[in-house]
């Protein structure tokens, strides 16, 4: 291993980072990685059970929510477009 290191030197042993900061700084990221399709999984079940609710209720009130939650689609992707309007198209 001289070669490497020089003749009869070891090299230095370097400590290792670690403990709970570590810990939480990798999961604080990997939680913030995962929150936004989360957040929209949970909001997508919750607006279906909404939906089945009001038809539960009255056939008219599930019908608004449907039309509720398209209206809701509709006007995100017309943001989307206003947001991303691209020069040439």
């Amino acid at each position: 291993m001289g070669f490497y290191y020089g003749p009869g030197r070891q090299p230095k042993s370097e400590k290792e980072p670690g403990g709970c900061l570590e810990v939480l700084t990798i999961s604080r990221a990997v939680f913030g990685i995962l929150a936004v399709p989360l957040a929209v999984l949970i909001g997508i079940l919750l607006a279906l059970v909404a939906v089945i609710w009001l038809f539960s209720l009255f056939w008219l009130l599930g019908l608004l929510g449907i039309a509720a939650i398209a209206g809701g689609i509709a006007l995100y992707a017309r943001w989307e477009r206003n947001k991303f309007r691209s020069g040439g198209v």
